[in-house]
């Protein structure tokens, strides 16, 4: 018949090694300082390289403006005293019919757009003339541009809007491959672009 014996000297413990852990959470935490470090500085490239576009945005569009005589009615959103918003409206007819414009609201639309290319200069890249296409489009999921410039113009139905904008109120730092290339091998709506918009509203339902 077995018998278990008790051997003190097997009795095994669990050792705690605080040296090895206070290495571990200082490497830890030296990583993650790192991480945290990079990132904060992508974010500050980030938001330098987009104050450096909007200035050079906001004063190519005043030299536009003021190059094709349009300083007496294009209307700056926003406030020209306290806001820099690159996105300027010309109400071009009235229209006859109110409408009310909310992010919500669905509009139908002709519109030809070009981007701006100098002080004078602007080449077309689309329009719905040209197809009989007439798109429709909730506002809310439209560029920031429509959005800011439909909704403070306040245009009525059967009206015609101009919208001139800031690349930050279009698409960004981004070239819209959809549109094609010209004969040189660049895209019509390149990265950065200013866009100038002619809106003609054929309706606006909420």
């Amino acid at each position: 018949m077995l018998k278990y014996v008790n051997l003190p000297f097997l009795n095994f413990k669990t050792i705690n090694l605080p040296f090895e852990k206070s290495c571990m959470n200082r490497w830890l935490g030296i990583i993650l300082c790192l991480v945290i470090f990079a990132g904060c500085k992508k974010s500050e490239d980030v938001a330098a390289n987009v104050n450096a576009q909007a200035a050079v945005d906001d004063k190519a569009l005043v030299a536009f403006i003021n190059a094709n005589n349009l300083s007496k009615v294009a209307v700056q959103v926003g406030s020209p005293k306290t806001d820099t918003i690159g996105v300027y409206y010309i109400v071009e007819d009235p229209g006859t019919i109110p409408a009310l414009y909310t992010t919500s609201t669905s509009i139908v639309v002709n519109y030809t757009a070009s981007v701006i290319t100098g002080t004078t200069e602007q080449v077309p890249f689309t329009s719905t003339g040209s197809t009989g296409f007439t798109p429709s489009y909730v506002l809310g999921a439209t560029i920031k541009g429509w959005q800011l410039g439909l909704q403070a113009a306040k245009i009525n139905k059967g009206g015609k809007i101009r919208l001139l904008m800031s690349s930050r109120y279009a698409y960004g730092p981004y070239a819209q491959t959809q549109y094609g290339k010209n004969s040189n091998g660049d895209y019509l709506l390149p990265a950065n672009a200013l866009l100038d918009f002619e809106i003609t509203i054929l309706d606006v339902t909420n």
